[in-house]
């Protein structure tokens, strides 16, 4: 019961202050919840874990550079939340602050996808302004299942999924959410994914140059079905901007590898993509999760 009490009051709070930020408007939405983050996220738990996945990647970061790049971070933050409730009139193909670079790539593989009754794996990384993806994607005339982290408080979950993009149909990760994708890509619709979250299961390979974790469900679904598995960079650049990249597929059949192999070989491939985009732009990567191993974050 008070759990339930409590759950309301934090969706209440969250409500009034979406109401605040649509009457500020966009930008001054973006400015002022960048400034909200970057003023309170580093005194949170939170950005400790942050620091100490930046010391675990680079030992020998400096802690002046640790403390930018968590300020910066939260600024990137800040600026997706105060963004993400005036996405439903975006339009990466007009906007004049977004570019979108490999797009007679993508749509050369798309209809080469679709006369073969396939659809493709999109992913991704929390990263930018991930939740932009959905957009350019569906600009693409794909069906699109993006799954998603669900919150243990199911009033905000639902108000999140309020403001998310129409046209892409979301499930939680979970079984339930792992069967729907799997009919879905049966259909020959498509699937996006955010996959450098915590794991405590999968496969180790490494990422940012130490061993974690990986999901294996992304590599099996691409082999089973032979599907294509396609990287999308999302950066944020200045002045309200962003950068919308597709890179060249990773093919399940492009290597004549037995089935564990293939796996690591595309678990192998994802990792080097995500970790080469951290690497350039670290302030532009959500650091907060327990990402290694459980000895770090004691």
């Amino acid at each position: 019961m008070v759990r339930s009490i409590l759950d309301y009051f934090g969706c209440f709070i969250l409500y009034i202050f979406i109401l605040f930020l649509k009457i500020l408007g966009k930008n001054n939405s973006i400015s002022f919840s960048s400034f909200l983050f970057r003023k309170i996220g580093p005194f949170t738990k939170l950005n400790k874990r942050a620091e100490k996945n930046l010391s675990y990647v680079w030992p020998k970061i400096s802690k002046k550079k640790i403390n930018s790049i968590c300020i910066r971070m939260w600024n990137n933050l800040g600026k997706n939340f105060g963004e993400f409730i005036f996405l439903h009139g975006y339009d990466p193909l007009k906007c004049e602050h977004t570019k979108v670079y490999g797009l007679p790539y993508i749509k050369s593989l798309i209809t080469e996808n679709k006369k073969k009754g396939k659809g493709i794996i999109f992913f991704s990384a929390h990263f930018g302004n991930w939740e932009i993806g959905p957009y350019i994607i569906n600009k693409l005339n794909l069906d699109l299942m993006g799954i998603y982290r669900k919150s243990n408080n199911t009033c905000i979950d639902g108000l999140i999924q309020k403001y998310r993009n129409k046209n892409t149909t979301y499930v939680p990760k979970g079984d339930v959410g792992a069967k729907k994708a799997y009919l879905w890509l049966r259909k020959g619709k498509s699937l996006a994914l955010l996959i450098d979250q915590k794991l405590n299961e999968g496969i180790t390979v490494n990422f940012l140059g130490k061993p974690s974790y990986t999901a294996t469900a992304i590599a099996e679904l691409a082999i089973r079905m032979d599907l294509d598995i396609v990287p999308i960079k999302l950066l944020r650049t200045k002045n309200y901007g962003h950068e919308i990249t597709f890179f060249p597929k990773i093919s399940p059949s492009n290597k004549k590898l037995n089935h564990e192999k293939k796996v690591k070989y595309i678990l192998t491939e994802i990792n080097k993509q995500l970790s080469s985009w951290i690497k350039k732009n670290p302030e532009q990567w959500l650091w907060i999760h327990r990402r290694w191993k459980k000895s770090i974050y004691m």
